[in-house]
């Protein structure tokens, strides 16, 4: 929210100073967390505001629109080409025409299931760089997957089946190993989910692809477990994301700059993604307003993405420590010091190194 450039408390839900994290003895599809590991985190400041996606989104268009930038919507990327001093993409249009355009940089903010990535990646290694050709996703490119769905508190039952609050922010650690389950309280609804994002580190095959343990059939039953819902029965839709991740091994070239899950920055430790969506777009625009010192765009976006992508780097690391043994995050957890570095790590921004010195002696 600092790092907006415009307030979006016209479409904040809920501020929560709470979280609820849990845990079961073995975590893994249907396993339901125990209440004598579970830790409560309150704080003074707030820890995180929930936003409905889709309003928050508008409402963010509507500010970037407003600052005179022009929205066109196109079917697809054609083709990138390289040209002196830029970039020529042909996009597909609605009609069925295919438009030429010209511009100094291009910005690749497709997200996670986008294609300028792979193109981008046959533009730098010199291969034409055509949608019909799409090459496979570079090799520093991972992906999880989540699915959710909204819950009316109106189709609650009066006592939650595993005692959650109706209001509590909950991460549950137990419905899948290499993710989370999670509890969103909104404004009148619960959002319900199930993530996958990293592989345990013992490579045993059943566990080297979390995000493919993601399936409908996962929620439906851990929504009734938490809350006694049956999707179906309540009309409740349920939707799905791929989230990018490894975008801490990113490395800008040429004038094609991939920003937020187009680049994987996605933080794997918690799967969220709007912060380094932000962070990234606003490097991208620094490089755009800076590459003329004699460095190209890369180089400068390179140098202004160091930081976000040192913190990621940091996730990638402490994500396969975490979820390789939970219980050793819980003891961080639960551990008053370092609780309190966390959570400014992860909320307020802070530095990261810190909190690193201080997780080693205490998870050794």
């Amino acid at each position: 929210m600092e790092a907006l450039r415009y307030s979006v408390e016209p479409v904040v839900e809920r501020v929560c100073k709470e979280i609820v994290l849990q845990l079961a003895e073995v975590p893994g599809a249907g396993a339901l967390a125990d209440k004598g590991r579970e830790v409560r985190v309150k704080t003074r400041n707030p820890i995180c505001a929930m936003a409905v996606r889709e309003r928050f989104d508008d409402f963010c268009l509507k500010q970037t629109l407003a600052q005179g930038a022009e929205l066109r919507k196109i079917e697809g990327v054609v083709a990138l080409r390289e040209v002196d001093g830029g970039v020529e993409v042909d996009v597909a249009l609605s009609d069925g025409s295919v438009e030429t355009l010209t511009t100094p940089v291009v910005i690749g903010a497709d997200g996670s299931n986008g294609q300028m990535r792979r193109l981008e990646a046959m533009l730098a290694d010199g291969v034409e760089a055509q949608a019909a050709k799409i090459a496979e996703e570079p090799e520093w490119y991972a992906r999880g997957f989540a699915l959710e769905a909204m819950v009316p508190y109106a189709a609650l039952p009066a006592k939650l089946p595993e005692g959650d609050g109706p209001l509590d922010l909950v991460f549950d650690f137990s419905p899948i190993v290499g993710g989370y389950g999670w509890l969103f309280p909104k404004g009148d609804h619960i959002n319900i989910g199930v993530g996958g994002f990293v592989p345990r580190t013992d490579n045993a095959a059943n566990n080297d692809r979390p995000h493919e343990k993601v399936t409908r059939a996962l929620l439906h039953q851990y929504t009734m477990q938490k809350l006694g819902v049956d999707l179906g029965a309540v009309g409740a839709q349920v939707t799905g994301q791929y989230l990018g991740l490894g975008g801490h091994a990113y490395v800008p070239r040429g004038r094609v700059l991939l920003v937020g899950d187009a680049a994987g920055l996605v933080d794997p430790l918690t799967g969220e993604g709007i912060h380094s969506a932000l962070v990234s777009g606003q490097a991208a625009a620094a490089a755009v307003l800076g590459s003329a010192s004699g460095e190209s765009v890369a180089e400068v976006y390179a140098r202004e993405l160091a930081g976000l992508q040192e913190t990621l780097a940091f996730s990638h690391r402490a994500a396969r420590s975490f979820y390789a043994t939970p219980e050793r995050g819980f003891k961080v957890m639960r551990t008053p010091i370092l609780r309190s570095l966390v959570l400014k790590t992860y909320a307020d921004g802070l530095p990261h190194t810190k909190l690193l010195a201080r997780l080693a002696k205490a998870v050794a």
